[in-house]
């Protein structure tokens, strides 16, 4: 498959709103101390934002609109896109020595499966990773992933897991195939329970479609079935999780088996229907939670809700 690639994305050059300022104040032929005169402002703050020292807030946009002419917000938007300059000038150098953590993420795959565009560039190509993973930096990912410290939102680490780097874009890309599937009704169990003798049926007596099907079926319950391309050297059969108000299972979009994808669905939908919503399941990629105990606990009774919808 062939990858589109793009250009280098080097911050375009904004210049200070002063230098406008000393541009027109040459153009009137009008003096600092005049001008500080005609706008109530000491000299010396003048001198600073034609040095282009000092930043233009609101009030200077309106002092200078009466002064010069020009709008208010034709000073406000050179500051804004001056300021906006400064920070993605920083930031492009930032991305330039993160260089290392391109090469422990599964980047060939991640391009090839259209999770992110080919960038030319070390700056450009961790850039577009941070916008994939949704996060502002590096260490910001690690805290997300790693270290536990928006538990609010992910609530486990990857730490010791079987490939986590890869795993971490894997279950952030069920994360976006989530957001983008919406879904009209909320979930219900009660509505999961009547269900399931159809859902077991449609698993026992497959259809051609049947993985589209299921998908479909289940939203009408509120709940997602998400099927993401699998990474090589992540073994995860699947995972269950609250997204945006949903329930959410991933499953890697292939398959080994057929026997596989029954017992796994059916495994996941266990933990939804007997499981809360701040409980994350990862499958056979070695996880270790904080409470093995319960942990393995809720993993046997997923077990049980897989095994009798089987034999039902």
């Amino acid at each position: 498959m062939e990858t589109r690639k793009k250009g280098k994305q080097q911050p375009m050059m904004r210049f200070h709103p002063g230098e406008t300022l000393r541009e027109k104040l040459e153009e009137m032929e009008m003096s600092v101390k005049e001008f500080s005169t005609r706008i109530g402002k000491p000299e010396q703050m003048v001198l600073d934002l034609v040095d282009c020292k000092m930043s233009i807030n609101a009030e200077w946009a309106l002092l200078l609109e009466y002064s010069t002419g020009i709008s208010a917000e034709f000073w406000m938007k050179k500051q804004n896109n001056y300021d906006l300059y400064q920070l993605r000038t920083g930031q492009h150098k930032y991305h330039s020595r993160k260089k290392p953590w391109l090469s422990i993420l599964p980047l060939p795959e991640m391009v090839s499966n259209r999770w992110v565009e080919r960038r030319e560039g070390v700056a450009d190509m961790v850039g577009e990773l941070l916008r994939f993973f949704g996060v502002v930096s590096v260490e910001a990912w690690e805290n997300y992933y790693f270290r536990q410290k928006l538990k609010v939102a992910f609530r486990i680490s990857l730490e010791g897991t079987i490939n986590p780097y890869a795993l971490s874009a894997w279950l952030r890309r069920g994360e976006i195939q989530a957001a983008e599937a919406y879904l009209e009704e909320s979930y219900s169990k009660n509505a999961l329970k009547e269900k399931m003798p159809e859902i077991a049926q449609r698993l026992a007596h497959p259809s051609d479609d049947v993985m589209d099907v299921l998908q479909d079926l289940l939203g009408t319950l509120g709940i997602k079935l998400i099927y993401t391309e699998p990474l090589s050297g992540v073994p995860i059969k699947g995972a269950s999780r609250w997204i945006y108000g949903h329930p959410c299972i991933q499953l890697p979009k292939t398959q080994e088996t057929y026997e596989n994808f029954t017992h796994t669905l059916l495994h996941e939908l266990g933990h939804i229907f007997l499981h809360g919503k701040k409980d994350i399941f990862l499958e056979n990629v070695g996880f270790v939670p904080d409470d093995p105990e319960t942990y393995s606990r809720k993993e046997a009774e997923a077990e049980a809700f897989a095994q009798k919808w089987m034999v039902e």
